[in-house]
């Protein structure tokens, strides 16, 4: 196991993240000294490279960025943002305003040379652009706002709005990714309460709350609109997994169960 052989460290909720798989490749977060991330032979385990990135995991997953036109891993530690060289794990950048954080928890997004990356526990949302000059790379702040913090829900992109929970209050925002402004937050009122995760399809925002209850939202600029709601079965307390739609259907877990719902257009 990656946290005994590399001696990982995280934080106080163990690991949660989803290693992501590339190609013949597999990448994790052990968390440890002198291997904070690790890529490994997907088939045999066996250890392709090991980086000492910034030292213990985070919550986050990992993703593919190619920012300057070099291939990286980048994923959000417990020190903050970082991206490693993904031929051969080397650190390429980092940024540290979400560093000392009670966790650091939702996935960076990426989009061309830029990195939106946010966090909760009194933290915020930064937009990074990265240049690579002269063999090493520049980290510009585009913004830090912390309007922008999200605990455990995690964000979506679409076009040039970004939408997530304030924080784990339920009351999910609607801002320009590329400017931090916001557009629009939930008004106070409806069923669903407590930390919402959510997922985008077809026009729409798929919003889980905390409390099991599922709204569907128009992803507009415009303003916050429920166009339907319903009570996930034998759900209530810490009702946390992200939302997901494929192929028609929307897939809720629910501790041990998996729920289906066809939800194609009629």
């Amino acid at each position: 196991m990656p946290k005994k052989d590399y001696d990982g460290k995280h934080g106080s909720w163990e690991y949660a993240e989803s290693p992501l798989v590339d190609g013949d490749r597999l990448l994790c977060t052990p968390g440890g000294p002198a291997a904070s991330i690790v890529c490994l032979d997907k088939k045999t385990g066996k250890e392709i490279w090991k980086s000492a990135a910034g030292g213990t995991a985070g919550y986050a997953s990992i993703v593919i960025g190619n920012a300057g036109g070099v291939k990286q891993y980048v994923t959000l530690l417990a020190s903050g943002t970082v991206g490693v060289d993904a031929a051969t794990g080397k650190l390429l950048w980092s940024y540290d305003k979400f560093a000392k954080n009670t966790a650091n928890i939702p996935t960076p997004i990426i989009k061309g040379d830029q990195v939106f990356t946010l966090a909760g526990y009194g933290k915020g949302g930064a937009l990074l652009t990265l240049t690579k000059a002269g063999g090493k790379f520049d980290v510009k702040e585009e913004y830090y706002e912390t309007k922008l913090k999200n605990k455990h829900g995690g964000a979506v992109i679409i076009g040039d709005l970004v939408f997530a929970d304030s924080d784990d209050k339920g009351s999910p925002y609607c801002a320009d990714w590329k400017t931090g402004d916001i557009k629009w937050t939930r008004p106070r009122g409806g069923k669903g309460s407590g930390s919402a995760s959510l997922t985008y399809a077809d026009g729409n925002l798929y919003i889980r709350y905390n409390n099991g209850i599922m709204t569907l939202v128009p992803a507009v600029a415009t303003g916050f609109s429920e166009k339907a709601s319903f009570q996930i079965p034998k759900s209530g307390r810490s009702s946390w997994a992200h939302p997901v739609v494929v192929g028609g259907c929307l897939y809720l877990r629910e501790d041990d169960k998996l729920y289906c719902y066809d939800v194609k257009a009629k």
